[in-house]
């Protein structure tokens, strides 16, 4: 009561009489105050007596009371269970609110948007991948992952010493076994192809986060479990190199190369792109999620059957092969016996597109596409110069077929939708100049790479750093190119098959399909020339379905930038690379073109042998002459 007698003796109540006194009390009364007894403090206290605080601090007194220490920690008194529950998980949901609300406020989305800026991930105003990222990733993170693959197959997919390995190394730890197969299956061939393919048929455009999220959140979530056993998977493939070279005794050199390639593509994946691709899951979510923590592992889908740690010492490789016996391999070979025997013919399409694709040996090749020796420094057997000549053979012979007006092509409509087909073809066959750009850097590499090797400098260390780095440069940019033209194959084959479907069916796209096709004096060379319409679609439909097989599943697909001598050989028939020079046996002998007299190239361009063109009439009149019976649509389903 201290300060209501302080306010009596500011205010000078002992000095007035009674008439002021009630004054004074009117005048506050009519202002809002109310009379203030005394008593009321401890009214108060009775009030509190009341709560129901005391009891709560009555029930935790009996300590030895299960179910009321769970009724405390539950945050309610002398309840039932059922409201104990309620309140506890009503507890963990409003937990779980405050930590979403956390990790998706406005500073933590500003700090994400920082990040991902300042790694090159995203740019700062958008969620899209820049081009550098994904340039880097195609290029380092693939090589990287491609490198864990092979190690991985050629310790644990060895039939002659696998299974010894295996268990050298499980008397050690059975967990290396199992970081092994794990580390082998970080890759994921179909998945990457997916990530890299946007910027590989766009290089300068950033690519959608949306478009590869599925992707990445997948490959992440294998990269994420081995994170913790980084240290551990590298001592798996250093002490596998090490079983490996007891048991096939050739020299350490070998192996000890062997190590440092796998353990610094470790290091790249792990060092270089994990914190990267990490940066683009929560550039995704749009939170600032831990990395480790629960959260991000429920996000990912991770159980701890996931885990490292569950295989057992002798126990076959998880995704690996097991153990065979002399019986198992027996076995093995006699059914590959089989396979080879029963091995599914190609369709009708796709061997006459290959036997148009072979009607030029290399040779022929170069001094029809390269007559000023531009590519002479780029190998024989180098898959994406080899690609890029049967897309230059597509242009110059059947590309026609999808920008002539000669060809009467009407529009027609797809659900409603009116489509004009040909320009459709024609924005297709636009995008072929990506083609030509990326392969003039594929050209500029090998440049660089030469001028290496000749001038590699006195610094050893460095000088192997650069030529590793430009050889995977070298190494991503060939698969850029193979890329763009599989692409530009596809696009263009299934619009050609539009057309063929309809000349099938309805004929109402090409209004001229028996016309025979008489091309100008400039492109009456064209083999094409003076055929009906529906071959010349047929034939170009054909090339582009043989030249896309090749580079999805064939010759031309795959790590390596060149052919290995025995794809030459089945390829080409030869066995090493054939000679550049015009004048060499092997160019003069597949020339055959000696109409001059003297062996000179005539000035239209290189023609067909009489037997390659009889060869391929045949085959053409019995494969697709007659567009009107079954023989126009491909056997079973060519995609």
């Amino acid at each position: 009561m201290g300060d209501f007698d302080n306010t009596k003796r500011a205010i000078g109540v002992g000095k007035l009489d009674d008439s002021q006194r009630k004054d004074m009390f009117n005048k506050f009364k009519s202002a809002g105050g109310e009379v203030i007894k005394e008593k009321t403090p401890a009214k108060d206290d009775d009030n509190k007596k009341s709560r129901p605080e005391p009891k709560v601090r009555q029930s935790t007194v009996s300590r030895g009371n299960e179910d009321s220490r769970q009724g405390n920690r539950g945050g309610s008194g002398g309840g039932s269970p059922s409201k104990q529950d309620s309140g506890s998980s009503k507890s963990q949901l409003d937990s779980k609110a405050q930590y979403e609300k956390e990790i998706s406020s406005f500073s933590a989305r500003f700090s994400i948007k920082l990040k991902c800026w300042l790694a090159r991930v995203t740019s700062f105003g958008s969620s899209d991948l820049t081009p550098k990222f994904m340039h880097d990733f195609s290029i380092r993170g693939k090589q990287a992952l491609i490198e864990l693959q092979y190690s991985g197959n050629e310790l644990l997919a060895n039939q002659q010493y696998s299974p010894q390995l295996s268990k050298a190394l499980d008397r050690i730890n059975p967990l290396l076994i199992e970081l092994l197969a794990m580390g082998q299956k970080l890759y994921n061939g179909p998945e990457l192809t997916d990530i890299t393919e946007p910027i590989m048929t766009a290089p300068e455009s950033p690519v959608a986060i949306e478009r590869v999220r599925n992707q990445i959140y997948s490959l992440f979530k294998r990269m994420y479990i081995l994170y913790p056993y980084q240290e551990t998977l590298k001592k798996s493939f250093s002490q596998a190199y090490d079983e490996l070279q007891k048991l096939e005794g050739k020299p350490a050199l070998i192996y000890a190369n062997k190590k440092r390639k796998v353990l610094q593509e470790i290091d790249t994946l792990f060092d270089g792109f994990f914190d990267r691709l990490y940066l683009v899951v929560i550039r995704a979510e749009n939170k600032n999620i831990p990395l480790i923590s629960r959260y991000m592992e429920n996000l990912l889908g991770i159980t701890p059957e996931d885990k490292p740690g569950q295989r057992k010492s002798g126990e076959n490789v998880p995704g690996g092969k097991p153990v065979e016996t002399k019986e198992d391999k027996e076995a093995e070979n006699a059914n590959k016996e089989e396979e080879k025997e029963e091995e599914v013919p190609l369709s009708k399409e796709q061997a006459y597109g290959l036997r148009l694709m072979q009607m030029y040996s290399i040779p022929k090749l170069r001094k029809k596409f390269d007559p000023k020796n531009e590519y002479a420094n780029i190998p024989d057997a180098d898959k994406a110069l080899l690609a890029l000549f049967y897309f230059y053979e597509f242009d110059d012979e059947y590309s026609f077929v999808m920008t002539t007006k000669k060809i009467d092509i009407k529009p027609g409509s797809i659900n409603g939708v009116k489509v004009d087909y040909r320009q459709k073809m024609l924005d297709i066959y636009e995008s072929t100049r990506t083609i030509i750009d990326q392969f003039r850097i594929y050209h500029d590499i090998l440049r660089e790479l030469e001028k290496h090797k000749a001038n590699p400098g006195a610094n050893y260390i460095e000088a192997s750093k650069k030529l590793t780095g430009i050889e995977q440069k070298r190494t991503g940019q060939s698969r850029t190119v193979r890329m763009a033209i599989k692409d530009f194959s596809l696009k263009s084959r299934d619009s050609l098959l539009t057309l063929i479907k309809d000349m099938k069916g309805k004929k109402e796209i090409v209004a001229n399909m028996n016309d025979i096709l008489t091309l100008d004096s400039m492109e009456s060379r064209k083999r094409l020339n003076k055929k009906p319409v529906k071959q010349c679609i047929m034939e170009a439909y054909c090339y582009l379905l043989a030249l896309h097989d090749r580079i999805e599943t064939g010759d031309l697909f795959g790590g390596l930038v060149e052919l290995t001598p025995e794809q030459m050989k089945s390829s080409f028939g030869v066995e090493s690379e054939s000679a550049k020079e015009n004048n060499s046996p092997d160019a003069s002998d597949l020339e055959n073109e000696t109409e001059s007299g003297n062996g000179e190239v005539q000035s239209t361009g290189i023609e067909t042998t009489a037997t390659e063109t009889s060869d391929l009439d045949e085959t053409n009149e019995d494969s697709i002459d007659d567009l009107s019976d079954d023989d126009i649509l491909p056997k079973g389903n060519p995609f």
